[in-house]
C-alpha cells in the first residue's frame, strides 16, 4: 500500500502520493487496501474508507470522476478554504471539521482541516496537511484491530479524536492566561503584554473554528438519516457537548485576557498619574523658591543685603522654610 503520510517542510502542504491510506471493512472488520484496488472494491466489502492526498492531481481526478457522489459534494471534498459544517444529500452527508495542526514546526492555532463525504457503502476523506487524528485511527486499527461497524461510526470517531487532541491546547491557552493572571495581580507583570497578545491571539484564532465546528456537530448529532444508529448519536452528541465546553473555555480565555488588558492599561495609566503627580509637587515647591531666587537674582540697585555677608544664608534659610512648609501643606492636602 502506498502511505503519503510523509509531508514535506513543517507546515508545507503534502504534494505526495494521491492514496494516504484506505480499508475496506467486512462485519467490522478492516483490511488495508491499495491505491489500485480502491475503484474496485465497492462490491467485495460491506463499506470502504479512503483517506485522499486533495493536492494530488490524479486524487482530484478520481474524485471528480465518482459520478454517485453529488456534484456539490465532490466540490465540498476539494475545496481549498473551508469552515466546519454539514451539508445533507439524497445518498450521503458532507462534514467539514477542523482540528489542531500538531505537524512539526506549525502553528497549533492554523488548525488543519478534513473534508468528509459518507453514505452507506463508503467513507472519503480528504485533507492537505496531515492529520495526526486520521492518523490516530489508522494506527487503532492496524494496531489494537479496532472494528467499525459502520461508516457513521468512523465519523464520530474522526470527531471525537480531533476533539481530544483539541482539548491540551485549549487547556494551554488557559495555563497562559492564568500565569499572566497571576503575574498582574502580583504587581510583577513586566513584559507579560507581547505574552498577553499572542495569548489573545491564538484564542481568536481557535474560536474561529471551534464555535462553528460545535454548531455542525451538534447538527449531525440531530441528524435523522439511517446513517447514524442510536448508540452512534449518543457519541456524537458527547463530542458535541466536548466542543461546546472547550468553545465556552476559549470564550471565557479570551475575555480575561481581554479584562488583564485593560488592568495592564489601567495600571499603567495609574503609574503615569502618580508620575505626574510628584512632578507637579515638586514643580510647586520650586515655583515659590525660584520666584525668590530670581528675585534676589536681578541685578538692579537697591537689593536689600547686597553689603551683608550673613544675608546669602538668610535666602537659603527662608528658601528651605518654605519648602519645608509646602511639604506641610500638600501632606495635609493628602497629595502626598
Amino acid at each position: 500500500m502506498q502511505d503519503a503520510s510523509a509531508a514535506g517542510p513543517a507546515g508545507d502542504f503534502d504534494t505526495g502520493p494521491p492514496f494516504v491510506f484506505g480499508f475496506g471493512f467486512n462485519n467490522g472488520a478492516a483490511e488495508e487496501m491499495r491505491w489500485e484496488d480502491a475503484a474496485a472494491a465497492k462490491s467485495s466489502y460491506d463499506w470502504i474508507w479512503l483517506h485522499l492526498n486533495m493536492n494530488n492531481d490524479e486524487a482530484r481526478s478520481w474524485i471528480h470522476a465518482q459520478e454517485d457522489i453529488p456534484y456539490a459534494a465532490r466540490s465540498a471534498l476539494l475545496a481549498g478554504e473551508t469552515r466546519p459544517r454539514v451539508s445533507s444529500f439524497e445518498n450521503g452527508l458532507v462534514v467539514n471539521l477542523r482540528g489542531v495542526n500538531l505537524n512539526e514546526g506549525a502553528e497549533p492555532e492554523d488548525m488543519v482541516s478534513i473534508r468528509i463525504w459518507f453514505s452507506k457503502n463508503q467513507v472519503i476523506t480528504t485533507r492537505r496537511r496531515r492529520l495526526k487524528a486520521a492518523q490516530d485511527i489508522r494506527s487503532e486499527i492496524i494496531e489494537n484491530g479496532l472494528q467499525l461497524s459502520a461508516p457513521g461510526v468512523l465519523v464520530a470517531r474522526i470527531a471525537s479524536r480531533l476533539t481530544e487532541r483539541m482539548t491540551p491546547f485549549v487547556e494551554q491557552i488557559e495555563d497562559r492566561v492564568d500565569e499572566i493572571e497571576d503575574e498582574v495581580l502580583s504587581a510583577s507583570g513586566d513584559g507579560v503584554r507581547p505574552r498577553l497578545a499572542e495569548a489573545r491571539h491564538d484564542a481568536v484564532m481557535v474560536r474561529r473554528f471551534i464555535a462553528p465546528q460545535r454548531d455542525a456537530l451538534t447538527r449531525l448529532a440531530q441528524d435523522e438519516s439511517t446513517l447514524f444508529d442510536a448508540t452512534t448519536r449518543i457519541d456524537l452528541r458527547e463530542t458535541a457537548d466536548q466542543v461546546t465546553r472547550l468553545t465556552e473555555e476559549i470564550d471565557a480565555a479570551r475575555e480575561r485576557a481581554m479584562v488583564l488588558q485593560d488592568q495592564l492599561t489601567d495600571q499603567r495609566a495609574e503609574e503615569m498619574n502618580r508620575n505626574m503627580m510628584v512632578l507637579s509637587i515638586v514643580a510647586a515647591i520650586f515655583l515659590p523658591l525660584g520666584f525668590l531666587t530670581g528675585l534676589f537674582g536681578i541685578n538692579v540697585g537697591g537689593m536689600p543685603g547686597v553689603e551683608d555677608p550673613a544675608a546669602f544664608w538668610l535666602v537659603v534659610f527662608a528658601c528651605g522654610v518654605i519648602g519645608a512648609l509646602l511639604l506641610v501643606i500638600f501632606r495635609m492636602m493628602k497629595w502626598l
